[in-house]
């Protein structure tokens, strides 16, 4: 059966912004060669620090930005050849929601309109009666009543306003739905509401998931296969509780490391541990990419191939993927676990 969506070594470029009398600044490569799959009714996370790519990613998926190359396909069909004209049918099938509701949100318009037009627009249902009883029930459906229909986002919470986002996107019942830090903005409380709130409609629905969040603990509650970015590549993905169990990329452990823990003796151990594998060093410039590892000088496993070839991509015991050079030579781990070698690491310096 295919995939609902199958991303393939796709590659986003953004240029430089020229100046004159200077030279045209080298692209950054936002996103580098990343590849993965989304079954229909699964959530799939993308993890990484600020600048990693995740965003730039999403942005391609919902083709708001060009794609340098590499491939996208919904139901096998290739999205980056399709003809501006049939873009329509393309973004009625994957919606967004976004980290700021507020500036997401029309402000000059109240729910009625927010939520209808794009009924208007992908489902030919005229502004009426008619349609307010259908943003009614899809209002219903997050949760909120019939007394918001005529609500503008200024006079509504950041947990409603992000409700109503997510009312929107499903008004045009799509297939997938991509939440890019779509709780980041709110109180741990509104978070969890937000977060239960997806999955309900996720099981009813039966739509798929794209979740971007720097909170790992949120990504890992919420998927079923993760994926781990760092500077635009995809240095690990596979299942959410094995990926966490018992990483197979240094990169991976040091971010699981960084998750804290209720207990204080488990967390004072913890972190003393990411301490201990943190190498003190800023990441390359996307820019100036290195002609290896790009995490080569953060790692606290380095290999002298790691500073001049670029790491396979092997297969991970978790039955995912992992991009390092650990599991091809020295240790030559063959997609096992990092735990074991980094217990025994030697801290290093930058």
């Amino acid at each position: 059966m295919t995939a609902l969506l199958e991303v393939d070594e796709l590659t986003v470029a953004y240029q430089g912004r020229r100046r004159l009398f200077r030279a045209t600044p080298p692209s950054i490569r936002a996103v580098n060669g990343v590849s993965l799959t989304l079954d229909r009714r699964r959530t799939f996370g993308l993890v990484g620090e600020s600048g990693s790519g995740k965003s730039s990613l999403a942005r391609a998926l919902l083709q708001l930005v060009p794609v340098s190359s590499g491939s996208i396909l919904l139901d096998g069909r290739d999205v980056t050849v399709v003809p501006r004209s049939e873009l329509r049918e393309y973004r009625s099938r994957v919606q967004a929601v976004l980290q700021d509701p507020y500036s997401s949100l029309n402000q000059a318009h109240d729910v009625s309109v927010i939520v209808g037009d794009p009924i208007t627009v992908h489902r030919g249902i005229k502004a009426g009666a008619g349609r307010d009883d259908l943003v009614v029930e899809l209002l219903a459906e997050v949760g909120l009543d019939a007394a918001f229909l005529h609500r503008r986002p200024a006079q509504m919470s950041g947990g409603q306003r992000q409700r109503v986002s997510l009312a929107r996107a499903l008004a045009v019942q799509p297939d997938l739905i991509i939440a890019d830090e779509a709780t980041s903005a709110l109180d741990v409380s509104i978070q969890s509401q937000v977060i239960n709130l997806l999955r309900r409609v996720q099981r009813e629905e039966g739509v798929a998931l794209l979740v971007i969040a720097h909170d790992l603990e949120v990504v890992r509650h919420m998927s079923d296969d993760v994926g781990v970015m760092y500077l635009g590549s995809l240095a690990e993905s596979g299942p959410a509780d094995e990926v966490y169990r018992d990483p197979t990329h240094p990169y991976t452990a040091m971010l699981v490391a960084s998750i804290p823990a209720p207990d204080p003796v488990e967390q004072a151990a913890r972190r003393a541990h990411r301490r201990r594998i943190t190498v003190d060093a800023e990441p390359p410039s996307p820019a100036a990419l290195p002609a290896g590892c790009p995490y080569a000088n953060r790692c606290p496993l380095v290999l002298e191939r790691c500073h001049s070839e670029p790491p396979p991509t092997v297969p991970a015991w978790h039955g995912g993927t992992v991009r390092c050079h650990l599991h091809v030579t020295g240790p030559e781990l063959g997609g096992a676990g990092v735990s074991e070698l980094l217990a025994d690491a030697a801290p290093r310096t930058a």
